[in-house]
This record gives C-alpha cells, structure tokens and sequence, in this order.
C-alpha cells in the first residue's frame, strides 16, 4: 500500500498523510475512542449492500480492513464506548421477541454477524410479555453488551426495570430484576427512573434519582455482569441544589439513539475514573452554572464548572452524560444544544457549541482546537480529518499533529 508523507513547520509538527480509495466512495467517518478512526465506504446506488470498514490509527495508514453485510437498506446503530475491546453495529435497536441481530466487531478488526435470545433470561424473572419492553438504553460495556427495560405488570401493577446482558466473548445471556416500582402511583418514591450510571470493573452499576425526605439523593445498585447484585446503598444530596432537568442519553449509546427522555430530576450521577461524580445546573444569581461534584470523604465536592450561556428558566432543560478518560462530557440543552467538558483535574470547563446529542466523534469534545474537522485523540498526538472531503470516489488524506 502507498503511504504518501509530507511535513508542515509551524507551531507544531503536522504529517499529512492520505489512504488509498477503495473499490466504492467514502461516505462517513465514526471515532471508536481509544482506538482511533473508521472511515466506511459504499455503493451509494444502494445496489451493493456491503459497506467497508477501514480503521485508521497510529501509524499513518489502514491498519485493518473489514467487510460488513447488513441484513436489511436500514440505517445500522453503531454502538461503542472508549476503551471496550468490542463495539456493535445493530440492525435493530428494539429488540423482537427477545432477539437481537448484529455485528460484532473487535479492536483488531474481527466482525461477526450473531444473534442473542435474552427471552428465556427474561420470562425466568417472571410472565413478561417481551413484546411490551421498552427499551431504554443500550451500553456496551467492558464485560457485555448491556440492553436496560422497563415494563408495567398490569396483573401485579408494578413496573419493573431489567437488565438484559450479552457477554461479548461467548454470547451468553442473562437477565436481572435492577427495580421494582408501583405503576400509576404519584407517590414521590415511585417516580424514580432507574438508568446505567457506569461501570466498575466487570460491574455495572445502575442508579435513580429519589426525594424523600432524608432519603433525598440517589439509590445506588452495583451488579455483576451476570445479574449478580454486587451492593445497594444510597448517596445524600445534601450538600448539592440543582434545577430540575429531563435526563437523556450522549453519544453513541441507546437512550440517546432512541431519543428517551426521562423524568425529571434535580443532578444526575454517575461512576467514572473510579468514584463517583454528579452534575446540574446551579444558579449563583442570575448566572446558571453548570456544575460537577465529586463524591469524597461521604461529602460532594466540587471539581469543575462552566457557564450555560443564554440560559431561560421558560425553557426546557435536558442533560446527558458521558464518561471519557480526559473527564465528563455533558449534554446540555435548554434555548442551545452544547456540550461542556469537564476534566478531573481542571475546575474549568470549557464549551463545544451545536452539538449532536449522538455524536460519533467523542474526542471533538475535549479540545477546542481543529474546529469542525473529525478529530481522534491519540497516544501523544491528534488523528485529524476534514469531513469536507466526504463523499469522494478517491483517496481521502488525514493530519498527526502533535499534542
């Protein structure tokens, strides 16, 4: 393969790069963080279903190429989070009759077409009809590929919460009971919306928001990857006094591609780098500030903060999150839709304004520089690419610019 290199002398060293084209043009660049690039090319007649994936990483040119055949013209739902050793690209995010159909793929480049059943997982937590689950978020996580439901028992009138797992390496399935609640009650301790707050290790821990009395602030539950409850405890919301906002789902994750919104709730939190952090909006006057607080010393302790410009109270208010290894990107969207990085070790957050809420391109979160390029955050320098070039039928060249 010819690797074409060219130097640029300026505030830093950039080296220009190109990759060769492919049989069909390149139409979309996607980030798998931690990995680095995947430029996809395809019949744009739609005649020649397949869809090629090349992966662009270190060294200035196509580490591996790979072939996917979808099943159906549908669009397919990349699914990745930074660090994982696999992503996903779905036919389907809801599943049908318990069932799932995608493509596995590996940091090496290895992409299986599989299905995974979690029906009998689910019917053995009770007479679940699989076809009344919602589907409210899907995670690929460390250990397994992580679907979250909820569904109302109308006999029992509970609404429960499920976890349906897939463990990426022999595609077993498991299914456990996160929560219990009553359905249709306007009890303050039933309007809770349980979600997937992060990942500990092999665990996943899941999280909801509550306001009763001193029980206000966060019920927390850490599972193992099969359905095993590791600990349940709760975290105070003393301390913290953030404005009420709808939580929804950033980046490649399910809850965002299925656009849910959740209840309201005042801060949300998570597990990240370790411990565990929330995040809102605070008022100091008439300024709304966009805070994060680490939990420590069983207190919360702010770490960070950034301004949300243009702010209006008759707005609506929603906030996602997402865990990066440089800190926490928040969605936030009220009169704009912006994204603020707050780094652990920066008390300053800094803003990327019109964000997509399901963006592909996590690392263009954390820098301000090469603004509107595709940008990857390497080892100790920037994969860089103008997303102009795309569609072509051609090479397309790529930047390493030093950090």
């Amino acid at each position: 393969m010819f690797i074409a290199f060219a130097l640029k002398i300026g505030v830093s060293t950039a080296q220009t790069f190109t990759i060769p084209a492919e049989k069909q043009p390149y139409y979309e660049i996607i980030e798998w963080k931690g990995m680095g690039g995947i430029i996809m090319s395809k019949d744009p007649s739609g005649v020649q279903g397949q869809i090629n994936l090349s992966s662009i990483q270190q060294n200035g040119k196509t580490e591996w190429t790979t072939y996917l055949n979808p099943l159906s013209k549908n669009e397919l739902q990349f699914i990745s989070e930074e660090g994982g050793k696999y992503a996903y690209f779905l036919e389907k995010l809801e599943p049908e009759f318990g069932k799932i159909q995608f493509h596995q793929l590996t940091q090496a480049g290895t992409l299986k077409f599989l299905k995974a059943d979690f029906s009998l997982a689910i019917k053995k937590l009770g007479n679940i009809d699989l076809n009344e689950l919602e589907t409210i978020d899907i995670v690929s996580t460390q250990k397994a590929l992580v679907y979250l439901f909820r569904y109302e028992d109308k006999s029992s009138k509970k609404l429960m919460t499920i976890a349906a797992t897939m463990t990426h390496n022999n595609s077993q399935t498991y299914a456990n009971l996160v929560a219990e609640n009553v359905a249709s009650s306007s009890k303050v301790e039933n309007l809770v919306s349980w979600y997937i707050a992060g990942e500990n290790g092999d665990n996943i821990i899941y999280a909801a928001r509550t306001s009763v009395g001193k029980e206000s602030g966060w019920k927390v539950k850490e599972v193992g990857p099969k359905g095993n409850t590791i600990s349940e405890f709760s975290i105070s919301g003393s301390g913290v006094n953030f404005l009420a906002h709808s939580r929804v789902g950033f980046g490649r994750r399910g809850s965002a591609l299925l656009n849910k919104v959740e209840l309201k709730e005042a801060g949300t939190l998570l597990y990240s780098n370790g411990t565990y952090y929330v995040g809102g909006i605070e008022m100091d006057g008439t300024t709304a500030n966009l805070n994060t607080y680490k939990w420590t010393g069983q207190k919360f302790e702010k770490i960070c903060s950034s301004v949300v410009t243009n702010y209006n109270a008759k707005k609506e208010l929603a906030i996602g999150f997402m865990q990066l290894t440089e800190g926490i990107a928040w969605y936030v969207k009220n009169v704009t839709a912006d994204a603020h990085m707050h780094q652990y070790n920066n008390a300053t957050g800094f803003i990327s304004s019109a964000v997509n809420q399901t963006t592909s391109n996590p690392s263009r979160l954390i820098t301000d520089k090469f603004p509107a390029k595709f940008v990857s955050s390497l080892t100790d320098k920037w994969l860089v690419f103008d997303p102009k070039q795309l569609p072509v039928k051609g090479e397309v060249t790529f930047e390493y610019i030093a950090k």
